[in-house]
């Protein structure tokens, strides 16, 4: 009878070679898949991008619905001036913060009948530095997200990643959805039946161009509640003003993304399209332009 007691066990293990063809396999495989799941981040990233612009149209055309116009781009230009940010607010479900800027409060004074930005009450520094994720692409920055209001400042703010679209020229009057214009600023508003080209064939807000490492930055990205660096809260398109083919392009007040390829943007009908970056920046002028009578379709 045979005597298991007797027979020598033996424990199998793996050998060295073994265990570096295991841990190579393993590198070989997280090589091949983080690409993809790096992908999938990156599309989910873009598409939250283009559900915040969505938005941002969608709050353009309830302002139109309820005024019959959409807002001015800005109440003048200053550290105090408001843009079309804060007229936006009681369409986004920001009514609270609109009431703030809009409700007097003992000692702070008031431009254009908004609370000043600079003001140091409490109440005024937290209004001007909340956070509206709806303003921020998650491809370019996450929350919380403060700006210097203009250089050398210590006045702190929401800044963003979208800007409204002044047309396709420089001088003002610009003629863009949103004038850029010298005086009267808050009369300067645009009713959708002046957009001749077409309102599918008119943009009306975009992703702005923000160099690497200058998120934050007051020219480029300062806050957008306020009217003090004109980078901030609008940028054309054109000839002169292409799109930013990467985010080491230098500014010039142009739109852009950090989306690899294409630039987002809420057309004036509150339709969302990318456009590709190599598109012609003569083309990108009739898409930015609202009235002048070159009507150009994106496929």
């Amino acid at each position: 009878m045979l005597n298991f007691s007797s027979v020598s066990r033996r424990t199998k293990a793996f050998t060295l070679v073994e265990l570096l063809v295991v841990i190579a396999i393993i590198g070989i495989l997280v090589g091949l898949l983080l690409p993809a799941v790096q992908a999938a981040r990156e599309a989910a990233r873009r598409m939250q991008c283009q559900n915040n612009l969505k938005q941002l149209g969608l709050a353009m055309h309830m302002h139109h619905d309820t005024y019959k116009v959409f807002p001015y781009l800005r109440s003048g230009g200053g550290q105090n001036r408001h843009t079309w940010s804060i007229q936006l607010m009681p369409f986004m479900e920001q009514g609270n913060l609109f009431n703030i800027y809009k409700t007097a409060i003992s000692g702070v004074s008031q431009t254009d009948g908004f609370n000043n930005h600079t003001a140091t009450d409490p109440v005024m520094v937290a209004a001007r530095q909340s956070q509206i994720t709806t303003f921020f692409c998650p491809s370019r920055r996450g929350t919380p997200s403060l700006s210097p209001i203009t250089t050398g400042s210590t006045v702190l703010g929401m800044p963003s990643d979208y800007a409204a679209c002044t047309g396709n020229i420089s001088a003002a009057p610009t003629n863009g959805v949103f004038r850029l214009v010298n005086s009267n600023h808050m009369r300067e508003r645009t009713r959708m039946s002046e957009i001749t080209d077409g309102t599918s064939n008119t943009i009306m807000l975009g992703e702005k161009h923000i160099q690497l490492n200058r998120v934050n930055d007051p020219i480029q990205d300062g806050v957008i509640f306020s009217g003090s660096e004109q980078q901030t809260y609008y940028r054309r398109g054109g000839a002169t003003w292409p799109l930013a083919n990467s985010n080491l392009t230098a500014p010039n007040t142009q739109f852009g993304s950090w989306h690899t390829g294409v630039c987002q943007f809420a057309f004036a009908d509150g339709s969302v399209q990318a456009i590709s970056t190599s598109i012609p920046g003569t083309q990108l002028g009739f898409l930015t332009a609202a009235n002048d009578g070159n009507v150009v379709t994106i496929e």
